[in-house]
């Protein structure tokens, strides 16, 4: 039988679902695509996902964004992840900033307690953490049958990663996508937040064409 554990990060991450502020946020609920950190995407037609084989000094490999798509660059990571022109950065209610980043086409007003997050859409999260936590952990198999999606293998600009989802019930049901790798330096999160099976599965091919665009990037002023 096939056991693994959670990553540290994702488990941080449910608590902090569990456990965050309510509290109405004086600022705007989101920052949306003109952010100068977002740029539209060039190119004509998306990618096909890359080979999941993972090489001892992997070239980045991330895919061209299909055409509308904007791109994120993280100002102090370094990294870059594109998504559909109408999602956005979720300010409101992030406890750790620097840590997390939330992305969302909805009117998301609380990243940590998901208020706004209707029943069909999806919040994204994009998590850093230390490799000293654990993280990423044990992953489950491709095809693993405890997995509430189908389980798949993915590069994420040339590391090997599976796709896998879990339904989690900290204070509402959650019904989560979720991979992880790392770049040697830091270990790397990414977390689809649903509400419910039907939107999990609904979801699940956008997060993975998501992942297709992620790039490390150079890291510039790393928080930790």
């Amino acid at each position: 039988m096939f056991t693994f554990r959670l990553a540290p990060a994702f488990a941080l991450l449910l608590l902090v679902s569990a456990c965050g502020s309510p509290s109405s946020p004086k600022t705007a609920a989101a920052t949306r695509l003109g952010n100068p950190t977002l740029t539209a995407a060039a190119t004509s037609s998306p990618a096909p996902t890359a080979s999941p084989a993972q090489t001892s000094s992997p070239s980045p490999t991330a895919s061209p964004s299909p055409t509308g798509w904007v791109t994120y660059t993280e100002p102090a990571w370094g990294y870059s992840i594109s998504m559909p022109a109408d999602w956005h950065l979720v300010i409101a209610g992030q406890q750790d900033p620097q840590q997390f980043k939330s992305f969302s086409n909805e009117n998301v007003t609380n990243a940590a307690i998901l208020t706004g997050l209707e029943a069909n859409g999806m919040l994204v999260k994009v998590i850093v953490s230390q490799l000293n936590s654990g993280c990423p952990g044990d992953q489950p198999p491709v095809g693993w049958s405890a997995s509430t999606l189908p389980a798949v293998a993915v590069d994420i600009d040339g590391q090997r990663a599976v796709v896998w989802g879990t339904n989690e019930q900290p204070v509402a049901s959650l019904w989560n996508i979720q991979a992880g790798t790392t770049n040697g330096k830091y270990c790397y999160s990414f977390v689809g937040l649903t509400r419910n099976h039907d939107a999990q599965l609904k979801w699940t091919p956008l997060f993975e064409q998501i992942l297709s665009t992620f790039s490390f990037g150079a890291l510039v002023a790393p928080p930790f």
